[in-house]
């Protein structure tokens, strides 16, 4: 029972310093790989820019169509955009599409409901 347990001590002083050094930080920092996760981050979110520039495009598409249908007018430049109906020019709007049937647009006037035009 003596023999294990300085068996078991001696282990222990010896495998110590191997742990301790197994839990340093900083001596994994010197060798993990920093740019490989960077590049693939950089590539899926330029794909998510991508698409999400397609999106808007398409959807800006729909607005412009419907609303033009309607007797009004959409314009966007960049991240601001207008919209005329009935006469009066909004820039404070949403535009949501309901069912891809009609669309919604909220405005401080009130809420208009244009059915989408044939393309």
């Amino acid at each position: 029972m003596k023999l294990l347990g300085y068996v078991i001590g001696l282990l222990f002083t010896l495998a110590m310093p191997v742990v301790v050094r197994a839990f340093d930080i900083e001596h994994y920092e010197k060798y993990k790989l920093k740019n490989n996760f960077v590049i693939c981050q950089d590539s899926r979110q330029k794909a998510l820019e991508q698409r999400g520039e397609k999106v808007t495009l398409d959807k800006d598409d729909l607005i412009r169509h419907t609303v033009r249908a309607h007797g009004g007018d959409y314009v966007r430049n960049g991240e601001s955009a207008a919209i005329t109906l009935n006469g009066k020019t909004y820039q404070d709007f949403t535009v949501e599409v309901v069912e891809g049937e009609y669309l919604r647009i909220k405005t401080p006037d009130g809420t208009f409901i244009l059915k989408v035009a044939e393309q």
